[in-house]
């Protein structure tokens, strides 16, 4: 496959509009592409129109070999109300970037690692074990369809797993994990001018959001490479009258945690808050409802894996680069919950700042470098001596 396929590759599936939904149109793409090649692949329903697709190139040698994992996913987020440049699904190049929701935020990233598995095929180049690629949906929404995989046993079997999130290919080893939870007050409605006749669901709201600010200073988690924990509120909704006491108020809190931190430690402290405050405010009655929980990704900076991977970069690139944290969950909070547990590390073409921005955009030369990285990590890796 040469550069000029490689590009048209990625730009149809950017011109699938896969926001939240419709993953099945760019699995069935792929398929095609992949059949021409002979690498034999399988989708996996996750619902109507929203298939996974599992790839796999095997070496001639299978025999107490590795197996390297590449995954990416297949979903994109809404374009928003800004009006872009360029039709965002219309996979504009100019100036060596290709315009498109999904450039940066990930679409590059895994067709980066789709060509690289057809130039593997098509070249012949020898190695030893088996490539297998998991493409999910819905990774922008709680990474539901890695969770999904795992719970079926996809992952379970691999050695390492390199994720193709935009990192401007450098090399991250850790992100943080998510903690999001959903706290609803429960009153009893009345009159405006009778508050006294209710129980006002969005009062005893902020007096519990007063208290759990008080009581809980993420910051002071801090991780090396990922920084510090942190916590914030962004959804609220309580009332529907000016002159009706509210019996209902719920407000969504977005926690954000380090690889020390144990997510159950923090609910139960949570609702140990929420008991206290019961016994000092009369008829106070909350519930918790825990809406994503994926935990901390982190791999060793001596890890072999990640030393092999940082000087296939460097190799590539000619860049000295050194391993960092980023802040943002991947899939890979839920392939840790794998059976077997192995090194995982986020590399891609895309750059960070630009997921999810109106213009969204991808360097085609930083696409064609990590066609190149994802090549030589996997012939290095995959070594016909493994």
């Amino acid at each position: 496959m040469d550069k000029k396929e490689a590009i048209t590759l990625l730009k149809d599936i950017l011109k699938i509009d896969s926001t939240n939904g419709n993953e099945k149109a760019v699995a069935d793409y792929l398929t095609t592409a992949l059949d021409r090649y002979g690498i034999a692949s399988e989708q996996v329903e996750y619902a109507k129109g929203r298939n996974q697709l599992i790839v796999s190139l095997k070496g001639k040698q299978q025999q107490n070999s590795k197996k390297l994992g590449f995954t990416g996913h297949m979903d994109v987020v809404p374009v928003g109300e800004i009006p872009w440049k360029y039709p965002p699904f219309s996979a504009t190049e100019e100036d060596g970037k290709i315009y498109a929701r999904g450039s940066s935020d990930m679409k590059a990233g895994l067709a980066a690692q789709v060509v690289a598995m057809i130039e593997l095929k098509e070249q012949g180049l020898p190695f030893a074990g088996e490539i297998q690629l998991l493409a999910t949906v819905g990774e922008e929404t709680s990474a539901i369809g890695a969770g999904q995989l795992v719970e079926l046993g996809y992952g379970s079997d691999l050695d390492a797993l390199v994720i193709g999130e935009p990192t401007n290919n450098l090399i991250v080893i850790a992100h943080k994990g998510a903690l999001w939870l959903r706290i609803t007050t429960l009153g009893k409605t009345a009159h405006g001018s009778m508050p006294s006749e209710g129980i006002n669901a969005v009062e005893h709201m902020l007096k519990l959001l007063t208290r759990f600010q008080e009581k809980f200073d993420f910051s002071l988690e801090v991780d090396e490479l990922v920084g510090a924990s942190t916590s914030s509120i962004d959804v609220i909704h309580g009332g529907n009258g000016t002159n009706v006491i509210p019996d209902t108020c719920t407000v969504e809190i977005d926690i954000r945690t380090i690889a020390k931190q144990d997510h159950q430690l923090i609910l139960k402290d949570v609702q140990t808050m929420i008991t206290e405050l019961q016994e000092t405010i009369p008829n106070l009655n909350a519930t918790i409802e825990v809406i994503n929980d994926l935990e901390s990704v982190r791999t060793e900076k001596d890890d072999a894996f990640v030393e092999l991977v940082y000087s296939t970069v460097e190799s590539v690139t000619g860049n000295q680069i050194k391993p960092f944290g980023g802040p943002g969950y991947t899939d890979g909070s839920q392939f840790t919950k794998a059976k077997k547990k192995y090194p995982i590390v986020i590399l891609g073409p895309g750059i960070g700042e630009m997921a999810h921005q109106p213009n969204e955009y991808v360097e085609i030369e930083a696409y064609l470098q990590s066609i190149e990285i994802y090549k030589k990590l996997a012939l290095s890796y995959l070594t016909e001596t493994n």
